[in-house]
Formats: structure tokens, sequence, C-alpha cells
């Protein structure tokens, strides 16, 4: 079945140190499902039988979104049922919204999961480190994690993903205010701008 992913792709240096502790942490726990892809899911895993409808909506939301937006970095997280580690998300109102509005437009055609349902105030922002572990390493990993040094956040522009089946099927560049496609997402040619537009902050992409 084809599965669906919605997510916020971190950049700079927040993709770096989250790379590093995901890393640190496969190195001293037998963790089975290291998260290779530092992001911030916004709906999903789901699938649909309309695709065309999908990504129009995608588009229409990301199109009508009424600034661009953000978000900050927390300290470490823990979702005890799932035994999932996190490192926290901090929206802004924006970001809360906009995940909601995208939760709604795909709900009637979409298998959204009960997680992807809850309102714009209660939805658990994060940045999964590992997940699916037995409950003696998430025991051991929740002990390890307070002792780690918080992730430190840098401003960066925001490009908002749709995967199909891990790859990008398109992405919403919001300081560019278009709809690119998966190749033109992946493409040096945009790596090279993305470059350029985190050097204000000294930082480097490093995608």
């Amino acid at each position: 079945m084809t599965r669906y992913l919605i997510d916020i792709r971190q950049m700079g240096p927040v993709m770096h140190q989250i790379h590093a502790l995901s890393a640190r942490l496969e190195e001293k726990f037998p963790i089975r499902d290291r998260q290779v892809v530092p992001h911030i899911t916004l709906a999903g895993p789901f699938s649909t039988r309309d695709e065309e409808r999908l990504i129009r909506d995608f588009t229409r939301v990301c199109e009508n979104l009424a600034g661009i937006p953000q978000y900050g970095v927390g300290g470490y997280g823990f979702f005890d049922t799932s035994r999932v580690v996190f490192v926290t998300i901090i929206p802004d109102d924006c970001l809360r919204q906009f995940r909601a509005t995208l939760a709604e437009a795909l709900l009637p055609y979409c298998t959204l999961r009960d997680y992807d349902r809850v309102p714009a105030e209660e939805f658990q922002f994060h940045s999964t480190l590992a997940m699916k572990l037995d409950w003696l390493t998430f025991m051991r990993l929740r002990w390890y994690i307070r002792h780690q040094e918080p992730v430190v956040h840098s401003p960066h522009p925001v490009r908002v993903t749709l995967l199909k089946n891990t790859r990008i099927l398109c992405e919403y560049d919001f300081a560019r205010h278009r709809m690119l496609s998966g190749a033109r997402a992946r493409s040096r040619a945009m790596l090279m701008r993305d470059r350029d537009s985190l050097k204000p902050w000294g930082d480097d992409p490093g995608i």
C-alpha cells in the first residue's frame, strides 16, 4: 500500500545536532529504528486513493497560509505508550493552525490516524530520535537523554514536504511562495540556494 507523509525537513545546525545525537544513541543502545532524516511530522503516515486531490489540497493549504510557519526547539520528551524518544518542538500559532488545516482538508478521503485528528492546541510537535524500543532500552535511554546537552535552534527557511513511500512527491517553499517538484526539491541548484538562504545566520543546510 502506498504511504504518504507530510513533514518539515529540518536543516542546518538543528539537523546536524539531531543526526549526531541519534548516532550516539545507536552506538550505546540496541536501537532498531533510528530516525535517519530529522523532520517534524505534520500528518501521517496515511493512505489515499486520490493522489491528485491530495496534491491539490496540499498546494491550496500551503498557498493560502497567511504567514510562514516557524518553530523553536525545547528539551527532550517521551511517548511512554509507543516508547518513543524525541526532541520537543515549540510551534508558533501559524504552524499550529497550518497542521490543523491540513488535517481538516485531508480527513474526508485520507486514512489519518487518531493523533492527526487532535485539536490544534493539543498536538505534540516533535522530532523523533528513537522509536519502537523495548521497555528496558526505553527506560535506560530516558535516563541517558536527560543528561545530554539540549539541541540549540537557529532560524532557517521552512519547506513542507509531501512524501510518497519516503520519496519527495512535492515540496512547498514558503520563502519563495512556490511548489517544487520532487526532482526540483532534490536538485543541486536548490541545495545551493538553500546554502545561500542560510548564510545570514552562518548556517549550512548540509542536505
